[in-house]
């Protein structure tokens, strides 16, 4: 089985190399439709069982093998929303029959576990806990058939935590699409601010 996943996530980043934006379905983001998912507020205390509801996106239209691949989106530090000028991941998902989704991460946007934003509401905010608010998302979205592959897009923090995913839930993710993923940040990175001519 293992075998088998990694040969697919193989073709499939052979396929999405040689393919141009020009090739791709077209992808609108009029396509989606805007949901909620109840996920859990603290996904590694078993005595907690608060939950909160997290905001996605999801679009069906080119799904039409139902065991077809979930291309699921991550986020990042903002408010999610399906842009325009972000279509390329799902437009190759659309390439392959997948279900297409855009989670938000929590504690951005509309997706908020508390009513406060107090300093003890925030130690819940961590890579940690959105990771496992993705695998959570992707175990419900699988029920019907937990084998179905899933390839999990960011870019930037985002980006960082599909490559963290991939690692950490190898079993939830057939395959992660980095771009400018900060995987190994540097606390203090005082080059940042200099001047590059």
């Amino acid at each position: 089985m293992n075998t088998t996943l990694t040969l697919a996530a193989a073709a499939l980043a052979s396929a999405v190399s040689a393919l141009t934006p020009y090739d791709l379905p077209t992808v609108l983001a009029d396509d989606f439709d805007q949901l909620w998912f109840t996920n859990l507020v603290d996904h590694f205390d078993f005595q907690n069982d608060r939950t909160y509801q997290q905001k996605y996106f999801v679009n069906e239209k080119y799904w039409t093998d139902k065991s077809g691949p979930n291309f699921v989106y991550i986020c990042g530090e903002g408010p999610c929303s399906v842009r325009d000028s972000s279509m390329y991941p799902f437009m190759v998902g659309a390439e392959h029959g997948a279900r297409l989704f855009a989670l938000e991460h929590r504690f951005y946007g509309e997706s908020q576990p508390f009513d406060d934003w107090s300093l003890n509401s925030y130690r819940w905010l961590s890579s940690e806990q959105g990771m496992a608010d993705l695998a959570y998302f992707i175990a419900t979205i699988n029920e019907d058939q937990p084998d179905r592959p899933t390839v999990v897009i960011g870019g930037s923090y985002a980006g960082a935590l599909s490559a963290w995913f991939r690692s950490k839930y190898p079993h939830a993710a057939v395959s992660a699409y980095s771009a400018s993923g900060v995987v190994q940040p540097i606390v203090d990175f005082w080059r940042y601010d200099m001047t590059v001519w």
